[in-house]
């Protein structure tokens, strides 16, 4: 298959499937867009990178990548339809959601604005689609505003699971081996930087620090280098949101503001309850109500 971005040619086929352009091509992995001939709809197909297919450990983590989607079932997590292991190069099936991720509009905003009419939206559906994810037992990781899609509607789904765990218990706690540090410096949490075991805390503050850029147009931290990027998100407060926005209510700013306080108890205790509470506060001062349409399909 393809490689580089753009269209395929006709002869190019990932099992029964016709790809018709690769949508992005990783270190690890290549999506591609594809239709299936015989029923003529659309899907997204992820493939494990030939280089790595002959690594039984990408092949490992791979396929617990393609069986978590196949388990989890919600509006707003991407849904894996199929998993083939194939022995040359091993790929799953994935729901065809055709909209760009949230980082398009922070990078590039003359040409995606930011769908500031659909953000409540699109943070509830998020934030429902991650609930999901911890109310099943797994942590996802790697949240950043990448890794959510928001369509011109403001539907939602969240994608990526290559590095998501579970979290460790008993045995596994203290003879597992050291925790991976993965993940990306803009939006870790402290205990993630630290290596510790996965918890749902440690997603509440990535959530956190995308919706901080989502609301105010960048992150809360920068740094000339990664480790002093990783140093302040373990010692450093952030700004207030309405001190970048004055636009953004005391109500916003201070639920984003829990959600990435170092300590993880003191965060919401889930994102369940930040949902109850964000269900009722504006972003923005000039907002509609959102208690007025709570109607999106993101209610737990």
């Amino acid at each position: 298959m393809a490689t580089s971005g753009g269209a395929a040619s006709a002869e190019d086929r990932i099992g029964a499937y016709r790809v018709v352009r690769v949508i992005h091509a990783g270190v690890t992995s290549v999506v591609a867009e594809v239709v299936d001939d015989a029923t003529h709809r659309r899907y997204a197909v992820k493939q494990l990178a030939g280089p790595l297919c002959g690594d039984a450990s990408e092949r490992r983590k791979f396929a617990v990548e393609a069986r978590l989607g196949l388990e989890l079932r919600h509006p707003n997590l991407i849904r894996v339809h199929e998993f083939v292991d194939d022995r040359e190069q091993p790929y799953f099936v994935m729901e065809y959601f055709p909209a760009p991720n949230l980082k398009l509009p922070l990078a590039r905003p003359t040409v995606y604005p930011m769908p500031k009419e659909h953000l409540h939206k699109i943070i509830r559906q998020a934030a429902a689609g991650l609930a999901c994810m911890h109310d099943k037992g797994w942590i996802h990781r790697d949240v950043k505003p990448e890794n959510i899609l928001a369509d011109r509607a403001g539907d939602v789904r969240v994608i990526d699971y290559t590095i998501a765990m579970r979290p460790r218990s008993g045995l596994s706690r203290l003879f597992g081996g050291k925790i991976p540090r993965q993940g990306t410096g803009t939006y870790m949490a402290p205990e993630q930087i630290r290596c510790e075991s996965p918890a749902p805390a440690a997603d509440v503050y990535s959530f956190g620090a995308t919706c901080y850029e989502l609301a105010c147009g960048r992150p809360p931290f920068r740094a000339n280098s990664q480790q002093e990027l990783l140093n302040k998100h373990m010692r450093e407060k952030p700004l207030p949101l309405t001190s970048r926005d004055d636009q953004v209510t005391p109500e916003f700013n201070e639920a984003v503001l829990r959600m990435l306080r170092k300590a993880p108890e003191e965060r919401f205790p889930d994102l369940h309850a930040f949902l109850a509470t964000f269900r009722n506060i504006r972003i923005y001062r000039n907002d509609p109500d959102p208690r007025a349409d709570n109607r999106d399909g993101s209610s737990l």
